[in-house]
C-alpha cells in the first residue's frame, strides 16, 4: 500500500481517533502535523509576535491568512520527512483561500493516492449541527458555561457583583470604580466565559494606570512547576474531550492562583472562568482563603437572573465564534472547495463508530 495516508477535514470529524485506529491496524506511526510543523514554519521566517499581531488586528481571519504560507510549506516538508505514516492535518492546513498557495499544496499532494477527507454528512447544515454538538462540553450535567454561571463558587468568592446587561464595557468599568476602593487591594475580576473580564480589566488598568495581569496568559508556567504536561493534556483531550481537559486542569488551578497572587501586586487581575469555580469543597475552601484578603473581587455577570445570564452568554459566545472570510470557521472549512479538490476519498462519519469509519477507509484504500 502506498504511504502516507493523510487525513483532512474540520475539527471534531474524528481525524485523530480514526487516524490512530488506522495506524494501529496497519502497524504504522501516527503523526499530527501540528506536532512538528513549528520547526518547518521557522525555516521560512515564522514570527510568533507577528502571529499575535495578526490576531489583534483581525482575529481568526488574520491568523489564518498569516499562517497560510507557513502551513503550505509545513505540508511539503512533513510528507517528505515522514512518508511512512498515517498523518493528520489541522483544519486550516488543507484549506487555502489563496490560488497560488493552493496550487502549491495540490502539487505536493498530487502524487499521494490516500488523501482522506472526513465529514459528518454530505449536507453542510447537518454537518455543522453535528460538529457543534460534538463541541459541547458537559460538566455536572450541564454545558460548561451554565455550570460556571450557576455554581455557588463565583457568588461566594465575590465581594461585589456587577451586572453588565445593556451596558457598554466603559459603563461597566465606571460602575466598578464607583463601588470599590482600588487603594485597599488589587482588583480581581471573576466570572464565566464571555463575561468581559479581559476587556473590562484592560479598561480598569488604563484608567488606574496599573498593569493588567491575565491568568489565562501566564498560567502555563505555574502549572509546569507542579507537573502539568502538554502531551498529557493532548492525550486526555483526544480520549475524553475538553471535559477531560477541564478536570485535568483543576489539579493545577489553585496553585496557579496562589502563584499569581504572590507574584503580582498593584495590578488588575482577570481570572480564567475556571479559576473561580471549584467543585471540590476542599479546593473551594482554599480558594476562599486565598481571596479573603482581597477586598476588590468583582464578579461580572450579564444579569441577576441566572437563566437569562446563560442565554446572553451563549448568544455572545456564538457571536465570538472564530470568523474566516466572513463566515464561521467550521462553515468556511466545510464549504471551501480546497478539501474536496485535494481529497482522493471522502468518508461520511454520521452514524458510524470510529472503528467502522476506519474499516470503510481500509476497504476503499486497500480492498481489505
Amino acid at each position: 500500500m502506498e504511504l502516507p495516508i493523510l487525513l483532512i477535514g474540520p475539527d471534531f470529524t474524528g481525524k485523530s481517533t480514526v487516524g490512530k485506529l488506522l495506524a494501529s491496524q496497519l502497524k504504522l506511526p501516527f503523526l499530527h502535523l501540528w506536532e512538528v510543523c513549528q520547526k518547518y514554519w521557522q525555516e521560512i521566517g515564522y514570527d510568533k509576535t507577528q502571529q499575535h499581531q495578526a490576531w489583534e488586528n483581525d482575529q481568526a481571519d488574520g491568523v489564518y491568512r498569516y499562517m497560510m504560507p507557513f502551513d503550505a510549506y509545513a505540508i511539503e516538508r512533513g510528507v517528505a520527512e515522514y512518508p511512512k505514516c498515517v498523518m493528520e492535518l489541522g483544519p486550516p492546513q488543507s484549506v487555502y483561500d489563496d490560488t497560488e498557495l493552493f496550487k502549491q499544496v495540490h502539487r505536493v499532494l498530487k502524487p499521494y493516492k490516500h488523501v482522506v477527507l472526513l465529514l459528518p454528512s454530505e449536507d453542510v447544515e447537518e454537518s455543522l449541527q453535528i460538529l457543534k454538538e460534538r463541541d459541547r462540553v458537559i460538566i455536572n450535567g450541564m454545558e460548561i458555561n451554565e455550570h460556571f454561571v450557576k455554581h455557588h463558587s463565583n457568588h461566594d468568592l465575590a465581594k461585589y457583583i456587577v451586572y453588565t446587561k445593556d451596558q457598554t464595557p466603559e459603563q461597566t468599568s465606571e460602575e466598578i470604580l464607583a463601588q470599590i476602593d482600588p487603594d485597599t487591594s488589587d482588583i480581581i475580576l471573576i466570572g464565566p466565559i464571555g463575561a468581559g473580564k479581559s476587556t473590562i480589566g484592560k479598561l480598569l488598568a488604563q484608567k488606574l494606570e496599573l498593569p493588567q495581569v491575565s491568568m489565562d496568559r501566564i498560567r502555563w508556567d505555574y502549572y509546569k512547576e507542579i507537573g502539568w504536561n502538554r502531551e498529557d493534556e493532548k492525550q486526555i483531550a483526544e480520549n475524553e474531550g475538553f471535559a477531560g481537559v477541564y478536570r485535568y486542569w483543576k489539579q493545577f488551578d489553585l496553585y496557579g492562583v496562589e502563584r499569581l497572587l504572590k507574584e503580582h501586586q498593584n495590578c488588575v487581575i482577570d481570572f480564567g472562568a475556571g479559576h473561580s469555580v471549584y467543585e471540590d469543597d476542599g479546593d473551594f475552601t482554599r480558594a476562599r482563603e486565598l481571596l479573603t484578603p482581597y477586598t476588590n473581587v468583582v464578579l461580572l455577570m450579564p444579569s441577576s437572573d441566572l437563566d437569562e445570564s446563560v442565554a446572553i452568554l451563549n448568544k455572545r459566545n456564538e457571536q465570538n465564534t472564530p470568523i474566516i472570510n466572513g463566515m464561521e470557521a467550521n462553515r468556511f472549512f466545510l464549504t471551501h472547495p480546497s478539501n474536496r479538490e485535494l481529497a482522493t476519498l471522502v468518508v461520511y462519519t454520521k452514524g458510524k463508530t470510529p472503528s467502522e469509519t476506519r474499516d470503510e477507509i481500509l476497504t476503499s484504500l486497500v480492498g481489505l
